[in-house]
Parts: C-alpha cells; structure tokens; sequence
C-alpha cells in the first residue's frame, strides 16, 4: 500500500511541474513577441510595457476607463473651426536692453522773479573767507525780498590774517569800503589762520604769547580800519567744525574777535551755540531756520551746506538789522491832499500818556524826553515792539532818555561841564542841602550796644513802674 501511495504522489508532482513549466514557457514566448514586434505610431511615444506591466497590469493605455467616463475617440476628419486665439509668448529680456525713454517730466517752475534793489538801498559788504562766502548767500536769500537792502560779497576762499602775503586784508578792506560805500560791515575769517607766523625774525608757532600779540594785532587793525571811516562792525565768529583740535582753537581765535569787536564798539555774533548738541559736540544736522531738522554741514565736517548758510545768516541779520533800516518805502503814488484813516492799532502805539481831569499836554505828557509831539496818523513803520523784539532795536538813541541802550557816546550824558540833559534836573540837591541844612545820619550802633541799651532801658522803666 504505501508504495502504491508513493507513485501516486510523485506522478502528481510531475503533472504540476509540467503545468507549471508549460506557463513559464507561454509567458516567455509571449513576452518575447510583444518586444520583437514592432509598436504602432501612437504606441511608439509611450513607454515600453515591461513584465510587470504584462502580469499585474500597467500603462494605462490598456486599461478600461472607469464607470462614468466617456473614453475619447482620435476624429480623422475634425470640422473646420476657428483657431483659438494663440497666447502670446513673453520673450525673454536681455539684460544689455536699452532702457525706455521715460515719460517726459514736467517742466521744472520758473523761479520767483528777483526783487529789484532801490537806488537808495543800504549796502552789507561782507568780507572774509570761505565760510564769509557762505554767509553772504544766505544774506542775500534773507535780504532778496528787501529793495531796501542789497548784500556784496568780497570774500576771498583761503584767505586769512597770517599769511598776508596770499591776501593781505588790512590792504584790501580799505578800497573795498570806499568802493562799495556800505552800511554795515560784516567781518567772518578765521578757518584758515591755524598756522603758524612766518617772517624774517622767524617762526611764531601757533597759539603761543607771541603768536596771540601778533594776531590780535592784526585783528585789532582790520576793526579800526571799519572804525575809521564810521561805519558799523559786525563780526561774525567761526563755527565748530569736525575735528576736536580745530575746534579748540576755534573757541580760543573767537575770543581775540569779541575783544576787537566791542573795542570798536561793534557787534560780535557768536554761531557757536548753532551748530552743536546738547552736549556742545559737532553735529553735522540739527534744526534749521524754520525748526526743521535739516543738515547744516557737508560731509568733509568744515564747509556748509545750503541750510547751513541761511543758519549762519539767521544769527547774522539779527544784529545787522541794528545798523540799516529794513523797513520797506511807504506808498508812493498816493495823490496830494487825499488824507488816509488812520491806521488804529495799540501794537503801533508808541506812546500812552496818563488820563487826568485836566489837558495831559499842559505838564507835557504827551512828549518823550528829547522828542517832539508825535501825532498818531498813517504809518507802516515797525512797532516799538517789534523794533524790539523781532530786530533787536529800541524806540530811539536819544542821550539820557530810559530807552537809550546804545553803548557809545554814554560820557557826554554824565559829565559836568557841558551839564547836558541828562544832568540837568527841575531840583537843585546842592541847594536844598544847603537851606534844610540836611545832615547825613549818625553812625549806627552794633548790635550788642543795641541789646545792652535795650536791657537797661526795660530795666529803667520797670524800677519807674514799682
């Protein structure tokens, strides 16, 4: 029996192995004339269907479309139609392309009309360096609107008061002044005098004693120059600049200017406070004349910028405006006998005289001392206290009256001899001396005998009391 069951089992074996070996055979002679024969047009695009692809299925082209989808069929012969409108393709662009001409901008507008100068108008001749070339431009942008004003610039770049043989002012000033018969004269230099003196006893090196006699010497003989010929001084001081160590010496040459300056009786500027911080360090932009942060100075730290030249011209023209009238002509052109209202305003007033019961005019309160009456009528002239906030000038220069600042001429008003206004008075004090016999008081006791005297005068009146 159980070799009867042996053959039977390995005659089984030997039909699944010839079955199994037929299919292995089919399948190789299939795969062999699918990759011999030749693909179709349309099949020759795809990729070529491997085993796998043949045995569990693959490349879907020769998969059935799903339930639902409509399975597209190739027309041979399609209707004519329309084309569709073809999208246009972008080229590329190169980048040595030429750009394109931009729009035409507009026409830039034409700058305001120049104000013509009067013929009568005041002449500020500024002289100096290159930062007095500066200041100059931004006086004459100040000034552009005034007739009554016209600024002339007489600066030469790098110039100074050293090296005279480059420039020599104290030469120079003098024609230039009968030249151009100015008003006021505006003196800015300094910026390039931060070397030493060269002459034939040797070299003064700089800021030494020697050196500072020198150099005010010839400050000193530029200021008297302007002196003799009476016309005001306005000298302008130097800014701080970048560096730390001219700086310095910036502050110590600023000095030797406002020395000369009020020995002439002139005016010294001082920019300084201008062009630093809080901290008294160099800035390069800060607030400009209108309160706008703006940059004041270029980038080499020494020269200035446009908004740095109106800053220099805003600390200028203040004391400028003492010496030369700013106010514009009144109207011209207004025929004779025609009498305008007057002009009703208290900031014009220049004086209020005290309301009594009796005519103010008769103890003369109507008039200042020095002045005449002055009749309230038609005027644009400045008010006092614009004269005085706004220009820096007071009401008048009449020796010896309370308003009277000005630093001049101040000995005449005191002195004895010629018993000018000021001295006179409607009191005699001598006089009255002399008739009450006014004595001066005795000498004031200390003030331990002003407590011994206390005691023993409470002591006096407290043994009258028992």
């Amino acid at each position: 029996m159980r070799r009867t069951m042996n053959g039977m089992q390995g005659k089984r074996r030997q039909r699944w192995a010839g079955a199994i070996g037929a299919v292995v055979v089919a399948s190789l002679a299939v795969v062999l004339a699918v990759v011999v024969a030749p693909a179709p047009p349309a099949a020759a695009q795809e990729r070529p269907r491997t085993i796998l692809d043949m045995l569990f299925g693959g490349n879907g082209a020769s998969r059935r479309p799903p339930r639902g989808v409509t399975p597209r069929y190739r027309i041979t012969n399609p209707e004519p139609s329309e084309p569709a409108p073809r999208r246009s393709q972008r080229k590329p662009r190169s980048r040595n392309a030429a750009p394109k001409p931009a729009a035409a901008a507009a026409p830039p507008p034409p700058p305001p009309p120049e104000t013509t100068k009067a013929e009568d108008a005041e002449t500020i001749l500024v002289v100096g360096d290159f930062l007095a070339a500066s200041l100059a431009k931004g006086l004459k942008d100040a000034y552009a609107d005034n007739p009554m004003v016209d600024v002339t610039a007489a600066a030469s770049g790098s110039s100074g008061l050293v090296r005279q043989d480059h420039y020599d002012w104290s030469k120079q000033l003098g024609p230039l002044i009968e030249a151009n018969e100015p008003a006021v004269v505006v003196m800015m230099v300094g910026s390039n005098d931060r070397q030493p003196f060269s002459g034939k006893t040797g070299t003064l090196s700089l800021r030494s004693p020697e050196w500072d006699a020198e150099y005010a010497r010839r400050v000193g003989e530029i200021a008297e120059i302007v002196q003799k010929r009476q016309i005001p001084l306005v000298w302008v001081g130097a800014p701080p600049f970048k560096f730390d160590r001219m700086s310095e010496d910036m502050v110590y040459l600023n000095d030797i200017y406002r020395q000369a300056a009020q020995k002439v009786s002139g005016e010294y500027v001082d920019v300084w406070e201008g062009f630093v911080d809080e901290n008294d360090g160099f800035v390069y932009s800060g607030p400009g004349v209108d309160g706008q942060t703006v940059q004041l100075r270029n980038s080499d730290g020494i020269t200035m910028t446009d908004a740095g030249d109106d800053k220099l011209a805003f600390f200028a023209k203040k004391a400028i405006d003492r010496f030369i009238s700013t106010n514009a002509p009144l109207l011209s052109g207004v025929p004779a006998g025609i009498e305008l209202p007057p002009i009703a305003n208290a900031a014009t007033a220049v004086r209020a005289p005290p309301v009594s019961l009796s005519d103010p005019s008769l103890d003369g309160g109507d008039a200042l001392l020095g002045g005449g009456s002055m009749a309230v009528g038609l005027t644009l002239e400045t008010s006092p206290r614009d004269k005085l906030v706004l220009i820096g000038r007071g009401t008048g220069n009449i020796d010896g009256r309370a308003d009277d600042f000005a630093w001049n001429d101040k000995a005449a008003a005191v002195a004895a001899d010629d018993k000018p206004v000021a001295y006179r008075g409607s009191i005699d004090l001598d006089k009255v001396r002399q008739e009450q016999g006014i004595k001066p008081p005795g000498e004031m006791p200390s003030i331990l005998d002003a407590i011994i005297d206390d005691w023993a005068q409470s002591g006096r009146e407290a043994s009258e009391a028992n």
